[in-house]
């Protein structure tokens, strides 16, 4: 299936266009959009903080009680 979307196309070229402006180097731009995120002027993405477990990775998802 091959179908043509628009917005696909328009993300596309977009992102083309960024990386482009980073003589298309992506990790030039990572770099980049990370320091940008770092620095405080925008939050991409937040996550409720998670409870820490003794013994458990602090990566772990917390165990919960079945009612």
């Amino acid at each position: 299936m091959n179908m043509k979307n628009e917005i696909i196309d328009e993300i596309r070229k977009h992102r083309a266009m960024i990386l482009e402006s980073f003589d298309g180097d992506i990790e030039k731009m990572m770099l980049a959009m990370m320091a940008k995120q770092s620095s405080g002027e925008h939050r991409v993405v937040t996550f409720k903080k998670k409870e820490s477990q003794q013994g458990v990775a602090i990566n772990a998802y917390p165990l919960h009680k079945q009612a």
